[in-house]
């Protein structure tokens, strides 16, 4: 097996662009014409991995700083089985030895479709020598672990620098690291539970009552984040007197009461993953700006005693934002903001993250887009929620 570096109008370019097209999902690919421009100009080396005079697959390369990075490899599916990989990976690691190796993998989210393939893809480089960094890519809307070789200890700010330098167009990887945490304090409605399609049943029912327009669930959807009154205010006209506002916050409280468990329903994965951070040994907590009322029935209905402390909307007591009940679940847990990890869906949690002096994971399977939770600040991301298992237990795989 031999690495032949390539460029624009090599004979073996079709070749090597059917194996790229075979091999990577389309979301994930740049254009090898794109990429071949880039070797040309010095900023890749792109490489055809031979095998006795055939072209058997591919490899692109990118240098910077003590950092090699294998932005992709791939074998012909037609000559996969008998080594050709593992040749290739320890030839590339031969070829920038005293520089650290780095490659992606797709996370160990065990609740994923193709958890067996990404296991045994990730022992495949383990075998190879590499070794987990705990610290994470994201883009292009998937999540990747990052695993690395060739030096003692990975260097995450040769990397960081790496990364903000390739930079371009739709490609902007946001970076983030896995750690250990004791404490998990969850934000309800688009974290936890899907709870849009009776909010909006009950806040419409409300809307009805006082003979207000109705809205669609995407609006009721933008409404929510800052507790029921919020989510009436915005739902009515602005002119309306306070008394309207009164029945129908009234009329919606009794109706959502009522209503609460007709369609609402835990997201796909989030009771395997609460039940695996309890085998972890982590304390969790509820906190949201849901009325108290919903937030224990729903809570003990759909969780029972996955769930340590849960705290609701109260008179006399300042939502999230501010930290006050995030700060007295962590005291009732006996934990600090230090250990603990915020989790939420929107730019509230973000904020009340911030606000608690806690680290904060933002879930992209809720109200709010990547994009907006991106604007708001959020710098950590899990795509599912077996990907929070990974991210709060740092050092442990």
């Amino acid at each position: 097996m031999t690495l032949e570096k390539i460029k624009t109008g090599d004979e073996r370019t079709e070749t090597i662009k059917r194996i790229y097209t075979d091999s990577f999902p389309e979301n994930e690919r740049f254009g090898l014409d794109n990429i071949l421009r880039l070797a040309d100009e010095g900023a890749l080396e792109v490489f055809a991995i031979m095998e006795k005079a055939v072209t058997a697959g591919m490899a692109v390369c990118c240098i910077h700083g003590s950092t090699a990075y294998i932005c992709y490899i791939a074998i012909d599916k037609d000559m996969r089985g008998c080594g050709l990989g593992s040749r290739a990976v320890s030839g590339i690691c031969n070829l920038y030895k005293g520089k650290q190796v780095v490659l992606e993998i797709e996370t160990l989210d065990p609740c994923a479709e193709n958890y067996p393939q990404r296991k045994q893809r990730e022992g495949f480089y383990l075998r190879l020598g590499f070794a987990h960094t705990n610290k994470y890519i994201r883009y292009c809307g998937v999540t990747y672990e990052l695993l690395f070789t060739g030096t003692d200890n990975f260097d995450s700010g040769d990397f960081d620098e790496f990364m903000q330098s390739r930079k371009e167009g739709s490609f902007q990887p946001v970076r983030f690291d896995a750690r250990s945490y004791t404490t998990c304090i969850f934000d309800l409605d688009g974290t936890l539970l899907d709870t849009l399609d009776d909010l909006t049943a009950s806040t419409n029912y409300a809307m009805r009552s006082v003979g207000c327009k109705e809205h669609t669930k995407e609006a009721v959807c933008s409404f929510v984040g800052n507790g029921i009154k919020k989510l009436i205010q915005r739902a009515l006209p602005t002119d309306v007197p306070q008394s309207t506002f009164d029945k129908a916050f009234e009329v919606f409280k009794a109706h959502y009461g009522e209503h609460c468990f007709d369609s609402t329903k835990p997201y796909p994965g989030i009771l395997s993953m609460m039940k695996e951070l309890i085998k972890q040994g982590k304390k969790i907590a509820v906190v949201s700006n849901k009325a108290e009322f919903a937030v224990k029935k729903l809570c003990r209905d759909y969780f029972g005693d996955l769930v340590h402390i849960t705290i609701g909307e109260k008179e006399g007591v300042r939502k999230k934002p501010a930290p006050d009940t995030v700060i007295a679940a962590l005291a009732q847990l006996g934990s600090t903001p230090e250990e603990s990890v915020y989790i939420g869906d929107s730019d509230v949690d973000i904020q009340t993250a911030l606000n608690s002096g806690m680290d904060c994971i933002s879930v992209l399977w809720g109200f709010r887009s990547e994009e907006f939770l991106t604007r708001h600040g959020a710098k950590v991301f899990a795509q599912t929620p077996g990907e929070i298992c990974l991210l709060t237990l740092a050092g442990l795989h």
